[in-house]
């Protein structure tokens, strides 16, 4: 991963169709590839503060250092995701940054007073969606600094540099 630690990463986008965001990102934005991940695990939810069983499908695709992300609810559960349909929304939903430290983050994101409205893992690595909408206008997602998402992030932005545009839908490593 070429970005360095605290900076923004990741601009992620709610989407009613899948096949027709991924086909205007890769064939008219020149952006990808894109790997999919349908019905991604993600695992001990927490949704302001309450369980829930969200499942989305996930595309993520590198702009450069910039990772794109493309998100689709498979389900009604409740979720950051559900809550920002429901506004009435699409588009922009929230950027993602790994922080040098991911709990001293948690907490001054929480002393701020920016609720963790959405909590999970990913093979065992946290991550938090943090409310900043009053803030910024989209929420923040803070990953921890672990190998899981390290290692994710190094394939799709390896995979983008000198993407020649072929094969742009490709099914993700989870």
């Amino acid at each position: 991963m070429t970005q360095p630690l605290d900076t923004v990463r990741q601009v992620a986008y709610v989407v009613r169709d899948m096949e027709k965001a991924l086909k205007y990102w890769t064939e008219y934005l020149k952006v990808g590839p894109f790997f999919m991940f349908e019905h991604c695990p993600l695992e001990n939810q927490r949704y302001r503060g309450g369980e829930s069983n969200a499942d989305v499908s996930l595309a993520l695709g590198n702009s450069g250092d910039v990772q794109i992300e493309l998100i689709y609810c498979e389900n009604d559960a409740p979720s950051v995701y559900k809550e920002f349909l429901d506004a009435g929304k699409t588009g922009v939903h929230h950027f993602g940054m790994m922080p040098d430290n991911f709990e001293r983050a948690c907490k001054e994101y929480s002393d701020r007073g920016h609720e963790a409205a959405f909590e999970c893992t990913v093979g065992g690595a946290p991550l938090v969606y943090f409310d900043t909408v009053d803030s910024v206008g989209h929420f923040i997602e803070l990953w921890d600094n672990n190998q899981v998402y390290l290692d994710l992030f190094s394939l799709v932005e390896d995979a983008a540099k000198g993407w020649d545009g072929s094969d742009p839908v490709r099914l993700g490593p989870l």
